[in-house]
């Protein structure tokens, strides 16, 4: 499996994620895994848009994503892995998939989630969620963009309370 990296982004697809990050990854395709997305074919459609020439993407569900990789579809393919949530994350490592490094792009201000950082604010679950991931070996840091340097996860979420 050759995934470069892992973002929790819930805006997905966007200018940032297949401009900035694509020269960052190097990626061959962008993989958004989300299970509500999936089925929206007219969101699908115009992520796709937004792909950069030469890539590929797939917009798939959980289950489909972990079939796919279990088949070796991407063996030989540069994958950016993107998600909304920590916990869809957990659920394709626990299948296998290996995620070398998880970056919290965008996690949006609502549903009582704690603001951690500039863009990213979690709930207790998502905590507990990338503590799980980073125990596991896969190191979590907050970048919004490369160029940032890199918020450490931890580091965040020290001295704060989360619902």
């Amino acid at each position: 499996m050759t995934v470069v990296l892992g973002r929790i982004d819930q805006r997905l697809i966007h200018g940032i994620v297949v401009n900035q990050w694509a020269a960052e990854t190097q990626a061959k395709r962008y993989m958004v895994v989300d299970d509500e997305v999936s089925q929206n074919e007219d969101l699908k459609a115009s992520m796709r848009l937004s792909k950069p020439t030469g890539t590929g993407m797939s917009i798939i569900n959980t289950e489909k994503a972990i079939h796919n990789f279990q088949n070796g579809n991407y063996d030989a393919q540069r994958v950016f892995l993107i998600a909304k949530e920590p916990s869809t994350m957990l659920k394709l490592m626990d299948a296998g998939v290996e995620i070398p490094k998880l970056d919290i792009g965008i996690v949006f201000a609502e549903d009582g989630r704690t603001l951690i950082s500039k863009f990213v604010s979690l709930n207790a679950q998502e905590v507990a969620d990338l503590k799980t991931i980073e125990q596991r070996g896969v190191p979590v840091d907050i970048k919004y963009v490369p160029t940032d340097i890199p918020e450490s996860f931890d580091k965040a979420i020290t001295g704060k309370t989360f619902n």
